[in-house]
């Protein structure tokens, strides 16, 4: 947890930059929220996902061609929430040398009670056990 979702029209995203994407959607998150890099998750898909991804997170822009989807923890503050989103759309938008506007992106929050990272259910954001 948390996972990142990241589709894209086909040749959007090339295949090296995945892996510089993927850093930067860590790198990001962990700055944002304290949380420790192997927790983070990011997967890639083709436009084909696009239809079902705005069916479970909708308030996309749907006509942009990389669209960033991110579950998170529940308890994680709105300036939070902000700064991984801001912070997500300038680095994609910059590695990928596209418009910002075409990079949407929302997050969904996802109880901890609900996840478990190396067998272990995490605790409520700044509680005590795993970040």
């Amino acid at each position: 947890m948390p996972v990142y979702l990241c589709a894209s029209m086909p040749g959007t995203i090339p295949q090296h930059l995945k892996q510089p994407i993927s850093k930067t959607v860590t790198e990001i998150h962990c700055h944002a929220t304290g949380a420790p890099p192997n927790f983070v998750h990011v997967f890639f898909f083709d436009e084909d996902k696009i239809p079902m991804l705005q069916v479970l997170w909708g308030n996309l822009d749907e006509t942009a061609p990389v669209q960033l989807y991110g579950n998170i923890r529940s308890g994680r503050t709105d300036d939070t929430k902000n700064t991984i989103i801001t912070g997500l759309r300038h680095s994609v938008a910059e590695l990928l040398q596209i418009a910002i506007s075409d990079v949407s992106m929302a997050t969904r929050d996802i109880d901890a009670k609900w996840v478990m990272e190396g067998g272990e259910l995490l605790p409520e954001p700044g509680g005590s056990g795993l970040a």
